[in-house]
C-alpha cells in the first residue's frame, strides 16, 4: 500500500485525467480516442489500440514512426492522428484521435497535442510502484444521438428534416447536396436512423479525402497478396455495411476508373475485393453527398450519367447557413451554451447578414473562439473577425476601406487577405497561393483553420 499523501496524489491525478478526456470528447465531438500506454518494458501491448471494433485500423508504420521520432502524425488513409505523450522527455504513452468526419486541421491537432501533453504528465509514474490505476483500453463514448442530433426549428430545416422522413422507410438511394459544413452526414445518418435498416451498420467512406489508389481496395476490399502491403485478406466499407447504409462522402470526387465499377455493384448487388475472383453478394442502401454540381461534371466528363441517375432516385438539398438564420440561436447555444445572448444588437446583426461560406463548420469555429477570448462578457461588433465584419458591412464582398483599424490582430488580417485573394483568383487555390508566396499546402492548413474548405481537394 502506498502513504496516503502519495494516494491522495493518485486520486488528484485521476480526476485531472478524466477531466483532460472530458475536454477532448467536448471539444472535439467528431472524433474517437484511445490510450496506450507503454508496459514496464517500454512496449505498446497492441490489444490497446488495434481493435476494430472499438478503435479504427491504421497503418502500424505510422506509430512505429510516431514513437521513434517522438513526434505526432497523421496516419492519412484514415485520418488516425498519434501523439506521443511525453513528461520530461520520457514517452509514457501515445494518444490516437481518429477524425470522423474529414481531414484534422492545424488548430483541432494543436488540441490534442496539448491535451497528449498533459495526459503525459498524468501517466507518469509519482513515484516507483505508483501509477494511475486502470489502464484506458478505450475512450470512445456512444454518440449515436449526437450523431443524428440537427439543431434548429427553422422553415427551411423543417422542409428538409420532412422530405427525409418520407424518404427513409423506403430503399430508394438518396443524394444529398449542398456546400460543405451544412451538416450532410446528420442527414444521412438521420436516413438510416428512421429506416428499417437502423439496427445494422452504417458506414461512411469520403471519397475525396483518400488517394484513388487506395479507394478501390478500402470501398471493396482486397485479397491477401494482391499487392504489396496487403498481408491479410480485407474486407471493404461495402462488404461492412452488408444489411445497413453506406454512404458515399464526397461522391463528386469519386475517380471515373471507380464510377463504372460502383455502377456495376450497383446494378448486380455484388462485389469483387481487389484480386479476387469470386463474386461476393451485399446488401446494402446507398446514400451519398456532394458539394459539386454533377449535372455539370457529367457534361465535363468527369461524371457518369447513368450512375448519376442511379445514385439520384432522390435528391435532398441540405440549405446553407445563410439561408436558414433563425436558427442561429439554437446552434449556438448548442455549441456555446449561454453565448447567443451575450451578443449585443450590433454584432448580432452582423452574424446574421455574413454570407458564412464555411457554413455550420465555420459558426462552430466562431463561438468556440468567442467563448474562450469573452470571458464572460457582453460580445461587441469589435470582438468579432474582421472578415465578418467587412463582409457583412460591404454586402457580401471581401473588401477593405482605407487602411485596417489599429485594433485588428495580425491573424484577422491575415485571413481576410487570404479570402480577398481567392475571391479575387475566383476560387482558385494554386494561383492565389501562388500570389501570396506560399505553397498549396500552406494555404489548405490556413483554410481548414478558418472552416472554410472545399472538400473537392481536401486530398491534396
Amino acid at each position: 500500500m502506498g502513504s496516503p499523501s502519495a494516494l491522495h496524489t493518485i486520486q488528484k491525478l485521476q480526476q485531472e485525467f478524466d477531466g483532460s478526456l472530458e475536454f477532448l470528447n467536448r471539444e472535439l465531438p467528431f472524433a474517437r480516442f484511445a490510450i496506450a500506454r507503454f508496459d514496464a518494458k517500454g512496449g505498446l501491448p497492441q490489444q490497446l489500440f488495434t481493435s476494430a471494433s472499438s478503435f479504427p485500423a491504421f497503418d502500424p508504420r505510422t506509430l512505429d514512426q510516431a514513437v521513434r521520432l517522438r513526434q505526432s502524425i497523421v496516419e492519412p488513409l484514415h485520418q488516425v492522428f498519434i501523439v506521443p505523450c511525453l513528461h520530461q522527455q520520457q514517452m509514457n504513452a501515445v494518444l490516437f484521435a481518429s477524425h470522423e468526419q474529414g481531414k484534422w486541421s492545424a488548430g483541432e491537432q494543436i488540441l490534442v497535442e496539448l491535451a497528449a501533453s498533459e495526459l503525459g504528465r498524468m501517466l507518469a509514474p509519482v513515484r516507483p510502484g505508483l501509477t494511475l490505476g486502470t489502464p484506458v483500453k478505450n475512450l470512445a463514448k456512444n454518440r449515436a444521438a449526437s450523431h443524428s442530433s440537427i439543431i434548429g426549428s427553422g422553415k427551411k430545416l423543417k422542409e428538409v428534416l420532412h422530405l427525409v422522413e418520407r424518404v427513409a422507410p423506403t430503399s430508394a438511394s438518396v443524394l444529398i447536396l449542398g456546400e460543405s459544413g451544412t451538416g450532410k452526414e446528420l442527414l444521412a445518418r438521420r436516413i438510416h436512423e428512421l429506416s428499417p435498416r437502423k439496427d445494422q451498420p452504417f458506414v461512411a467512406i469520403n471519397c475525396g479525402a483518400i488517394t484513388e489508389s487506395l479507394l478501390e481496395s478500402e470501398l471493396f476490399g482486397h485479397e491477401k497478396g494482391s499487392f504489396t502491403g496487403a498481408v491479410n485478406t480485407k474486407k471493404g466499407l461495402a462488404e461492412v455495411a452488408h444489411g445497413g447504409t453506406l454512404f458515399l462522402d464526397e461522391i463528386g470526387e469519386l475517380p471515373l476508373s471507380l464510377q463504372s465499377k460502383l455502377l456495376r455493384f450497383l446494378q448486380e448487388g455484388e462485389i469483387f475485393r481487389v484480386g479476387g475472383k469470386e463474386s461476393i453478394r451485399v446488401d446494402v442502401r446507398i446514400v451519398s453527398a456532394t458539394n459539386r454540381d454533377l449535372e455539370n461534371e457529367i457534361q465535363a466528363g468527369r461524371f457518369r450519367e447513368d450512375l448519376f441517375y442511379r445514385l439520384n432516385t432522390i435528391t435532398v438539398q441540405s440549405p446553407a447557413l445563410r439561408d436558414r438564420m433563425e436558427d442561429l440561436k439554437d446552434l449556438m447555444e448548442h455549441f456555446a451554451p449561454g453565448l447567443h445572448s451575450r451578443l449585443n444588437p450590433e454584432a448580432l446583426a452582423l452574424m446574421q447578414a455574413y454570407r458564412w461560406p464555411g457554413n455550420i463548420r465555420e459558426l462552430q469555429n466562431l463561438t468556440e473562439r468567442l467563448q474562450i477570448l469573452s470571458g464572460g462578457s457582453k460580445i461587441e461588433a469589435k470582438d468579432l473577425p474582421a472578415s465578418i465584419r467587412d463582409q457583412a458591412i460591404s454586402g457580401g464582398t471581401l473588401t477593405l476601406s482605407g487602411p485596417p483599424p489599429v485594433e485588428m490582430a495580425l491573424e484577422e488580417l491575415e485571413r481576410i487577405h487570404i479570402l480577398r485573394c481567392l475571391q479575387h483568383h475566383e476560387g482558385n487555390k494554386t494561383r492565389a497561393a501562388q500570389s501570396l508566396g506560399i505553397t498549396i499546402k500552406t494555404l489548405y492548413n490556413k483554410l481548414h483553420r478558418y472552416g472554410i474548405l472545399d472538400k473537392s481537394e481536401s486530398k491534396l
